[in-house]
């Protein structure tokens, strides 16, 4: 089995300079001779991607860079290693879950709280960890952390600096690595069946936006975010998929992006459980202007998944009807 492992910057691979932490190539000679002793059987290539970033300026154009990667590279290995920051890993996991989950090689993405260059460092196990699921029968695109395996599209964020930096969101982890390096797996019904998303030669970072809900929120607050250039929107809604429904110009302000065909897919903020906008008049006034739910996705997948439909020129009535 040869295995793809590809650096896209982040923590884990970081160097210090002069102006602090920044992602280094030298990570590239670093593995060679880590793995070489870690794993003399494994088959593996290491991979930079061109531009190496902090996660932090990940945009939809760096996911498109990656999943071409992917593509070029995918008869050549039986599976891929993805290292990345942590601050929008999430989000990357998202995206490559919804160009590559119906396929049968394993994308496993990771990174670490610490580099390699420090000590102590999650940076070995992470990786380690990664292989080990790369090349187990795990199909599919999964987030791999501090021995959790995750579904792409239900990774979360949940801490700053723990080494358990990530959580599975209504849905438990695939799997956890046991210390005696066998894994403990949950048998989790099958997917649901997506139609495939097209990976565009050119996406634009500025069609999908958030739009938060809270206490006192107006219209003139969200205007700006919903320039002319904006196709989609994720609306973080209260509870059960919820908005202050007195505020008229609030409302009317949704349904006026609507009208000119922002797709807007209703997000709760809370950490677990589903939107349902059938149970408060709050949310079914989102229901009439024509707001999607978006059930139990997080907001990472959502705003991933939307981006991708709308840069491989879905129209609303297929978002709406895929969705």
């Amino acid at each position: 089995m040869s295995l793809l492992i590809l650096y896209t910057g982040g923590t884990i691979g970081m160097m210090p300079t002069e102006q602090g932490l920044a992602p280094s190539r030298e990570l590239v000679p670093f593995l060679q001779t880590l793995l070489a002793r870690e794993l003399p059987a494994q088959q593996f290539d290491v991979l930079c991607c061109e531009h190496l970033i902090d996660s932090s300026n990940a945009a939809p154009s760096d996911w498109c860079a990656i999943a071409r990667i992917l593509e070029q590279s995918w008869h050549h290995y039986t599976g891929f290693v993805i290292l990345h920051g942590t601050d929008t890993m999430a989000y990357t996991a998202a995206a490559l879950h919804t160009w590559f989950n119906h396929h049968h090689k394993p994308i496993v993405v990771t990174g670490s709280q610490i580099p390699f260059s420090q000590t102590p460092s999650d940076a070995q196990s992470n990786l380690l960890g990664a292989i080990k699921a790369a090349t187990h029968p795990f199909a599919g695109v999964h987030l791999f952390f501090d021995r959790l395996l995750i579904s792409g599209d239900r990774a979360h964020k949940c801490h700053t600096n723990d080494w358990r930096a990530f959580m599975s969101v209504n849905e438990p982890v695939r799997a956890e690595l046991l210390d005696n390096g066998l894994w403990q797996q949950t048998h989790l019904p099958a997917p649901k069946a997506r139609l495939p998303v097209a990976i565009p030669g050119h996406i634009r970072n500025d069609v999908v936006t958030l739009l938060p809900v809270f206490p006192g929120v107006t219209a003139s607050h969200w205007q700006g975010l919903l320039g002319e250039q904006v196709k989609g929107a994720i609306l973080l809604s209260y509870g059960a998929g919820n908005i202050p429904d007195q505020n008229q110009a609030l409302v009317d302000l949704i349904k006026s992006a609507i009208g000119r065909g922002v797709v807007m897919i209703n997000i709760t903020q809370c950490q677990n459980g589903a939107v349902n906008s059938t149970t408060y008049a709050a949310g079914a006034e989102l229901i009439k202007a024509g707001v999607i739910s978006g059930k139990d996705m997080t907001y990472e997948a959502a705003f991933a998944r939307l981006t991708l439909m709308l840069g491989a020129g879905w129209s609303a009535q297929d978002i709406r009807a895929e969705w």
